[in-house]
């Protein structure tokens, strides 16, 4: 009679059998596969962008804005090209154009850390036309490199801008607002 008022389990049930036990996993276990993958993503589409002159700058920006206005008054404008052997011909229009003008270009690339910057110096060939010459990287840093910032800098102006695809397409430089 004592069997009676006894409950008999038939079957055994596991633990991971039971659905609350997938309730109670299911959570923690997607959030860490999210996790994994997040970090996958955040590791290998990291862009590391990092000037090593970040802070000088950051002080200069107040001077940049006044040379930017001062591109405005004189409409300067210019369009650069290169080729394949880093010969730069600059062609520029405004109302002063000097003998030779600084133009800095700054390129990066998924295989090093830091940007590549480069100072060229062109001289004046004939009137509001550029020479100078740059260094082309190579083959395999040049599918990396995705777009190379370019600054033009007379006395006490400048232009700005990215160029993309540096040995097929020519730049259009015009003055920033």
């Amino acid at each position: 009679m004592t069997d009676f008022y006894t409950l008999k389990k038939d079957k055994i049930d596991h633990w991971y059998k039971e659905p609350w036990m997938l309730l109670v996993l299911g959570g923690p276990v997607i959030v860490v596969v999210a996790a994994v993958i997040t970090f996958y993503i955040a590791w290998h589409g990291s862009d590391n962008v990092v000037s090593k002159d970040y802070y000088r700058q950051g002080v200069n920006i107040g001077k940049d804005i006044s040379r930017d206005k001062k591109a405005i008054e004189y409409r300067m404008q210019a369009n650069v090209s290169t080729d394949s052997k880093g010969q730069i011909q600059l062609r520029l229009e405004g109302k002063t154009l000097p003998e030779t003008i600084q133009m800095y270009v700054s390129s990066y690339s998924r295989s090093s850390e830091f940007e590549d910057s480069q100072k060229i110096t062109l001289t004046q060939v004939k009137q509001g036309v550029y020479d100078g010459s740059i260094k082309i990287p190579s083959p395999s840093d040049s599918e990396n490199t995705k777009v190379w910032y370019v600054k033009i800098a007379g006395p006490d102006w400048r232009l700005t801008g990215d160029w993309h695809d540096p040995l097929h397409i020519p730049l259009q430089l015009k003055p920033q607002n």
